[in-house]
């Protein structure tokens, strides 16, 4: 099966920086991602992660990708839009998928907060927990797992949930004044975990996570972080 994974990150890199007060409003700024074809961050990217992950995040995707709204088999097993099954589990499914989005999600919130002096960490937070922020917030994960290419076409049912999924990590690490500061670790930490969890054939979160005093999105950010994705996407809203 092709990794595909790459799909996801220039959407909810591009998301972070729309998300914030005015920075969308910069001239230039791009709002297309580049392919995954083009782009050296993001073939790096999809060669991190242990076949584990690869293979829950990638279930269905040549059975119609997944049907997250009709719920798990009778197994605990993931549906496929053809209405065929895979032994990945629902409850993984979900999990890791939105731990990849969220942790994207921050590292480009965190690229953006250091490249731009004029927008505070507080201001993040103000944005987030306003009505306006959280409209905002939703609709731009909404198109960016739309954009990911991993659930049906027409499947809004199973976006909204995945959507939700997502949110209820995002929102409190948004909201943690720590969160961003802390999200790489020590450089001790980061060090090891490109070294053991993001390099093939690395290993599994929990496996990671017996290692090292790190949560699931500080692990994926670091890996995404490494990739260069987010430092790309910021080169290019800068031309």
């Amino acid at each position: 099966m092709p990794w595909t994974l790459p799909k996801i990150f220039p959407a909810l890199t591009v998301l972070s920086a729309l998300a914030l007060p005015g920075l969308a409003l910069q001239p230039g700024f791009a709002a297309d991602p580049p392919s995954p074809q083009r782009s050296s961050a993001l073939q790096r990217l999809g060669q991190m992660f242990s076949p584990e992950i690869q293979s829950t995040i990638g279930a269905c995707l040549e059975q119609g990708k997944v049907d997250v709204a009709a719920g798990p088999t009778s197994s605990g097993a993931v549906r496929c839009g053809d209405g065929s099954t895979t032994s990945v589990p629902y409850a993984a499914y979900v999990a890791t998928v939105s731990d990849v989005l969220t942790a994207s999600s921050l590292v480009g919130f965190r690229a953006v907060l250091q490249s731009n002096s004029g927008v505070s960490p507080e201001m993040l937070r103000m944005f987030v927990n306003s009505p306006q922020g959280g409209i905002v917030l939703r609709q731009a994960v909404q198109t960016a797992i739309t954009q990911s290419e991993l659930l049906p076409a027409t499947a809004t049912a199973s976006t909204d949930i995945l959507t939700d999924a997502v949110l209820t990590r995002l929102l409190p690490s948004l909201q943690d004044p720590t969160t961003l500061d802390t999200l790489l670790g020590t450089p001790e930490q980061y060090s090891q975990v490109v070294r053991e969890f993001c390099t093939a054939p690395g290993m599994s979160v929990e496996q990671a996570k017996s290692r090292l005093p790190l949560n699931e999105l500080q692990l994926y950010a670091i890996c995404i972080q490494e990739s260069g994705v987010a430092d790309e996407m910021l080169r290019l809203g800068g031309r």
